[in-house]
């Protein structure tokens, strides 16, 4: 195991350059020495022995036993005739920047684990600069749509803010997460397409989203995709209809019936096939004392039953059924319900038909809710945006 000089002339052997001299102020400083008489223009990337003047730089790298550590180089300012006048392109410090290019990799990889102010106090450094360093390493990895062609998509949002602020999450449904844009309006999913690409958008076979009418507009106008929507989203909506009918019987209940309809509100909207035994029996008695909302419960668990079913036409022939149920029970929530199925029929034909659903996003929203929860919310919208790729892409 090599020490000393000998480590330290490996472990800073830049090209154009060699290990000097170690030194120990209030932190670690490293001077290298150079070896070459030309410098490199950044624009041709040829050699130049124009040399203007000669400056002294200091280059933060990564911390030596948990110092601070400086590289201390002469660095030159060339003349690339026609071409560039500045300082001398340098292969292991980031253009522009104070600081080496794996000390930028090293704060990079904190940040994916780590949140700012704790990246900040083990590097040394100040926080902005982790955030900016972070950020401008997402931007190099995530630059745009080239090389992303997906033929499934699934389109959802989630809320970023208090107030109904929103962010749109676009993902390949065999990949993950692709695109994240600012709101949830119809011009958002267009800016989606508009960067695709009308050659990528083509073939997109399938889109999978909720029953929301800007998302629904957009994917017609800028694909040929069949539009599904989300079976988890339609059950969102049936037991809304169930919890309604739920707070309209505890309303005109006596205190007794209160009582014991009291905490079991998620017993109503549980999956029977899920419920224990126990569950069973308490939601028994709560049913034989209520026929509304027995009747409300039975709808709910016929019609959710449907979308277990693999085949279409099984399925789509005891949904009718289940559409004369609906009638004959004449419970208005249930119309109500019916009616904005039978609107966004289609979409729940094509579910039958791909059984895609957007059930990984729920996974992805919890994975965005823990980034935001981790930084106390984003208030840079690009910087939160691109934390999403990286985490789930």
């Amino acid at each position: 195991m090599k020490r000393g000089k000998e480590a330290l002339k490996e472990l800073y052997n830049f090209e154009g350059f060699s290990f000097s001299e170690i030194c120990k102020e209030n932190s670690v400083i490293i001077e290298l020495k150079k070896q070459v008489k030309t410098g490199t223009c950044p624009v041709c990337k040829k050699k130049r022995r124009r040399v203007i003047e000669t400056r002294t730089r200091k280059i933060r790298d990564d911390n030596i036993s948990k110092e601070k550590c400086f590289i201390v180089i002469k660095a030159y300012r060339i003349l690339c005739k026609g071409c560039y006048r500045g300082m001398e392109k340098l292969d292991f410090i980031l253009p522009g920047e104070r600081f080496t290019e794996r000390f930028a990799d090293y704060i990079f990889d904190l940040c994916e684990k780590m949140t700012l102010t704790d990246v900040s106090k083990m590097a040394m450094i100040n926080w902005r600069t982790a955030k900016r360093i972070d950020k401008n390493k997402l931007k190099e990895r995530f630059k745009g749509l080239k090389g992303i062609s997906p033929t499934r998509i699934g389109v959802d949002e989630i809320a970023v803010e208090k107030g109904h602020k929103y962010i749109t999450i676009v993902r390949d449904i065999d990949t993950g997460v692709i695109w994240v844009g600012d709101k949830r309006k119809e011009e958002t999913l267009n800016q989606f397409f508009s960067e695709l690409g009308k050659r990528k958008c083509k073939k997109i076979i399938v889109a999978v989203m909720d029953m929301w009418d800007p998302f629904i507009k957009s994917v017609k106008n800028n694909t040929n995709a069949e539009i599904v929507f989300d079976k988890f989203h339609i059950a969102k909506k049936i037991n809304e209809a169930v919890d309604q009918i739920r707070k309209n019987e505890f309303a005109k209940a006596d205190i007794e019936e209160r009582k014991r309809m009291k905490h079991k509100r998620f017993l109503i909207l549980y999956r029977n096939k899920n419920l224990n035994k126990e569950q069973e029996k308490d939601l028994n008695e709560l049913m034989k004392q209520n026929k509304n909302l027995y009747r409300a419960y039975l709808l709910k668990e016929q019609v959710l039953s449907i979308f277990d079913r693999r085949q279409k036409n099984i399925a789509l022939e005891r949904l009718k059924i289940w559409k004369k149920n609906v009638h004959k029970s004449k419970i208005e929530e249930f119309h109500k319900l019916l009616k904005t199925l039978e609107r966004y029929e289609y979409g729940i034909d094509n579910y039958f038909t791909h059984h895609v659903t957007n059930g990984a996003s729920e996974g992805y929203n919890n994975k965005i809710n823990i980034i935001k929860r981790r930084a106390y919310g984003f208030k840079d919208i690009e910087y939160f945006r691109l934390k999403i790729l990286q985490s789930c892409s």
